[in-house]
C-alpha cells in the first residue's frame, strides 16, 4: 500500500488522538516533561502542536445532522474555531457527509488540506471539475470561487493561510499519491505546499523564520522544545511549528511529510525542506534531462515527453527533473510521468519586470515548478570560461536569490580545476547556510566531453566527483560534503550509466543528448538500482 494511503487509513482508524502519553525519547534528546490535558503545548506564548481527539470524526454524528454536517472544531473556512490559530495561520480538521453548495465569494485565503477518506471535487467557475479522493492533497487559492461537491462522506486535515491578493492563479492544485515525490506541490508568494523526507538524526531549529503545518505520513521522529519538552510523531499526526520556534526535531525512522509553509523563507532555516538526500552516508541520487534548444518543434513534445514514461518504477528511488527550452516549459509541465519534476535552464535574480529575454523566479513559482537550472557552460561561455554575463559571483548572486524565494537549483561548475575550485568557492557562504544541502545540487560538467559522446572514464569521473567534495569539507564543513548531490554532466548514457553509477561519490547525471531518447529510463533504473 502506499505510504500515503496507509497513512489515511491510520488516521481513521487511531493516529489522530488527544495527546499522545510522553514516551521515552531517544538518547540525544532531552527528557520528555509531563504533558499536560489541554490539546496544545505552548511555548512562549505560542501553541505549537496539536492532535485531533479520537470522537473528533465521529460517523454517527454525520449520519444524526444529515447532508454538509460539521462534527470538527473548525470549518475549512472558518478560521476562528481552529484547533490552533498561529497569526495568519489556522490549522484545524474537518469532516462532511455527502452534499454540495456555491462558494461564490472570491477566498481571502489559500488553503490546504491532506483527504483522509471520501471523495470529492471543486468546480472552477468555468466548470472545470477538480475531484479528489483519500490521500490526495489539494490546494484551493485565494482569489478562487465555485462549487464543492462531497460524493462520499470526507474527512480532512487542512491550514489556512490569510493573506493579500498576489495575483496568481486561482486555480484549484491537485496531487495524487504517485505525484508526491519530494519537491513543491504549490509555490505562490509566501504560501509554499511541498512533500518532504527527513532521515535519521536531529536538527537544531533557532528562530524559525516561518510557520509551518507538518502531516506525518510515514515515519517517526520527537519534536523537542527550547525547555526540553517533547512529544513522539507518527503517521497520522499533525504538527504546527510557529514562525520563531526554536528546538529539535529527532528523527528515529525515516519521515515523509507533507506540510504548508507560510513566510519569507532563508537559506539559514532550519525546518524540513523539499528533500533530504542524505541517509547514513547515502544520498538520494538524482538525474536530469537537459533538451537544450530542442526540438525543433511543438509537436515534437510529446514524444518526448514520452521518453520519461519509463522512469516512473524508480521515482521511489531516485529524483528526476527536466529542463524543456524556456518557450517549451509550460507547454510540457503537466506532460510528464507524475513524479518528474520540470526545471528551466536559466532565470534571473530581479524578478519581473524590465528585463528583456529573462524568466523570474515568480513566474517558474506560478507554473508550479520547484527548480531551476543555472550555471550551464554553454550560458557561462565556450569551453566553460566566464564571460562577464555569467560570472561566479554572478551565479553565487542567483543562486542565493533562488534559494530564498524558494525554489531548489542544479548549479553547473566545469572545468578546468580553478574555474570549478571558484565556482565553488563563490557560493561557500551559501552552502554553510544552507540548512537542508538537497536544495542544492551540484553538476559537474566536463566541458570536453559534452555534446561530443565522449565521456570520462568512470575512474576520471570518480576521481574528479571526490575532489570536489574533499574541497567542500575543507572549505565548507564535512556534513556539507557527505550531503551535497554532485552530478555527472558528461555525455552518461544507457551504456555508460551502469558503471557511472557504481562510484560512491557519483550521484546523478545531468544528461544531454540521451535525454531526447527513451533510454533515459535505462540511466535513470542504473542509478537508482545501484544506490539502494
Amino acid at each position: 500500500m502506499h505510504t500515503l494511503a496507509a497513512a489515511a487509513l491510520l488516521v481513521t482508524t487511531n493516529a489522530l488522538q488527544l495527546w499522545k502519553k510522553p514516551v521515552a525519547a531517544p538518547p540525544s534528546a532531552p527528557a520528555i516533561a509531563a504533558v499536560d490535558d489541554h490539546r496544545r503545548a505552548v511555548i512562549g506564548g505560542h501553541n505549537w502542536l496539536t492532535h485531533a481527539p479520537p470522537s473528533y470524526f465521529a460517523r454517527d454524528k454525520l449520519t444524526v445532522k444529515g447532508p454538509r454536517a460539521n462534527t470538527d472544531v473548525g470549518a475549512p473556512v472558518d478560521a476562528t474555531r481552529p484547533l490552533v490559530k498561529l497569526g495568519d495561520v489556522a490549522v484545524g480538521s474537518w469532516s462532511c457527509s455527502e452534499g454540495g453548495w456555491l462558494s461564490p465569494a472570491p477566498r481571502t485565503s489559500t488553503e490546504w488540506f491532506i483527504m483522509l477518506e471520501g471523495e470529492g471535487s471543486v468546480d472552477e467557475e468555468d466548470g472545470t471539475r477538480h475531484r479528489f479522493a483519500a490521500g490526495d492533497v489539494v490546494v484551493l487559492p485565494r482569489g478562487w470561487s465555485g462549487r464543492w461537491d462531497v460524493q462520499k462522506d470526507l474527512h480532512k486535515v487542512w491550514a489556512v493561510h490569510t493573506h493579500a491578493d498576489d495575483g496568481r492563479s486561482t486555480s484549484p492544485v491537485i496531487a495524487t499519491p504517485s505525484q508526491m515525490s519530494d519537491g513543491d506541490i504549490y509555490k505562490a508568494g509566501d504560501t509554499a505546499v511541498r512533500v518532504w523526507t527527513r532521515q535519521p538524526g536531529p536538527v537544531e531549529v533557532r528562530d524559525k523564520a516561518t510557520t509551518e503545518s507538518i502531516y506525518v505520513l510515514s515515519g517517526e521522529m520527537f519534536v523537542t522544545n527550547a525547555d526540553g519538552s517533547a512529544v513522539r510523531c507518527v503517521a497520522g499526526d499533525t504538527v504546527a511549528l510557529p514562525r520563531g520556534w526554536t528546538g529539535r526535531y529527532d528523527v528515529a525512522s525515516a519521515v515523509k511529510a507533507v506540510s504548508v509553509v507560510v513566510g519569507k523563507e532563508t537559506t539559514s532555516a532550519a525546518a524540513p525542506a523539499p528533500s533530504v538526500s542524505h541517509a547514513g552516508g547515502k544520498r538520494r541520487p538524482i538525474v536530469g534531462g537537459n533538451w537544450k534548444c530542442n526540438p525543433a518543434t511543438a509537436s515534437s513534445l510529446d514524444e518526448l515527453c514520452r521518453n520519461f514514461d519509463g522512469v516512473a518504477p524508480y521515482l521511489e528511488k531516485c529524483d528526476v527533473y527536466v529542463c524543456p527550452s524556456n518557450l517549451h516549459v509550460a507547454l510540457v509541465k503537466d506532460n510528464f510521468t507524475p513524479g518528474v519534476h520540470v526545471a528551466p535552464q536559466n532565470c534571473n535574480f530581479k524578478g519581473c519586470g524590465a528585463y528583456t529575454g529573462e524568466m523570474s523566479v515568480d513566474q517558474i513559482q506560478d507554473l508550479g515548478l520547484g527548480w531551476v537550472l543555472i550555471g550551464h557552460s554553454e550560458r557561462r561561455g565556450e569551453f566553460g570560461l566566464p564571460t562577464p554575463a555569467e560570472s561566479n559571483q554572478l551565479m553565487a548572486t542567483k543562486l542565493q536569490y533562488i534559494l530564498d524565494q524558494g525554489l531548489n537549483c542544479v548549479f553547473c561548475i566545469g572545468e578546468p580545476l580553478s574555474i570549478r575550485q571558484k565556482g565553488i568557492q563563490a557560493i561557500v557562504p551559501i552552502l554553510k547556510a544552507l540548512e537542508d544541502k538537497s536544495r542544492v545540487v551540484i553538476a559537474y560538467e566536463p566541458v570536453w566531453a559534452i555534446g561530443t559522446g565522449v565521456a570520462a572514464t568512470p575512474e576520471q569521473a570518480q576521481e574528479t566527483h571526490k575532489g570536489i567534495r574533499d574541497w567542500i569539507a575543507a572549505n565548507v564543513d564535512r556534513a556539507t560534503a557527505d550531503a551535497i548531490r554532485i552530478q555527472y554532466g558528461g555525455s552518461a548514457n544507457a551504456g555508460n550509466a551502469p558503471e557511472l553509477s557504481s562510484f560512491p561519490d557519483i550521484d546523478g547525471f545531468l544528461v544531454g543528448g540521451a535525454s531526447l531518447k527513451p533510454e533515459i529510463s535505462d540511466i535513470v533504473k542504473a542509478i537508482a538500482e545501484a544506490k539502494v
